[in-house]
Parts: structure tokens; C-alpha cells; sequence
């Protein structure tokens, strides 16, 4: 369990890819930094126009306590796929593997939707 952040979209050109990465992770760290939780694993997902998804994770020793180094984590993740052999339609950032998890607190991020 985690807190992931998804976003829907139409994108061709690596550039492109990065900055969706790049805003997913800052809404990820947005949480971290809110519910003052930090993982130590962080997954890219991607998913292409035809629906096939490439998801790649790494997982250090220590969490990962700053913005910048999701961030890159993150990008390098997704640069894998690089070069696009099609648009892609979804991207995804996931932060998950908490260390010291307050029973208390959920593991997954809640969106209200009304």
C-alpha cells in the first residue's frame, strides 16, 4: 500500500513524459510532506495508447525524504521507455514501503470526488 498519484493524458514526446512525471511527484511528495510519512520505494507507471503498461520500482535502504530526489527517482523510472514507440495515455507515481507507519493513519492517499 501507498499513496499514488495517476494522471490521464495524450502524450508523444519524452519531454512531455518528464513533465507529467515531474507534476505526479510533486503531488506524491505533497502527501509525503502532509501526512509526514516516507517511503523507500517509488514506482513510474506507464501506460500506451493500446493499453499496454511498463511499471518499473526501486527500492532504496533509507526512505526518500526530499522532493528533488522523487522527483529523480521518479524520472529516471520512466526514461526506461524511452524512446516512445507510442503516445502515451496514463502515468502514474507511487510511494509506498513506510518505515515507522502510524497504525492510526491510512496507507492510501483518499480522494474526494463530489
Amino acid at each position: 500500500m501507498g499513496s499514488e498519484t495517476t494522471y490521464a493524458c495524450d502524450l508523444a514526446t519524452p519531454a512531455d513524459v518528464e513533465g507529467g512525471i515531474a507534476a505526479l511527484a510533486e503531488e506524491v511528495w505533497g502527501w509525503c510532506e502532509k501526512t509526514g510519512t516516507f517511503g523507500r520505494t517509488v514506482t513510474g507507471k506507464v501506460k500506451f495508447a493500446d493499453f499496454h503498461q511498463v511499471t518499473r520500482s526501486r527500492t532504496s535502504s533509507l526512505p526518500v525524504t526530499s522532493r528533488p530526489e522523487l522527483a529523480r527517482i521518479s524520472r529516471e523510472l520512466v526514461q526506461g521507455v524511452f524512446p516512445l514507440p507510442k503516445a502515451v495515455r496514463l502515468l502514474g507515481v507511487t510511494i509506498s514501503d513506510f518505515d515507522n507507519v502510524d497504525e492510526r493513519r491510512p496507507d492510501q492517499i483518499s480522494l474526494e470526488f463530489g
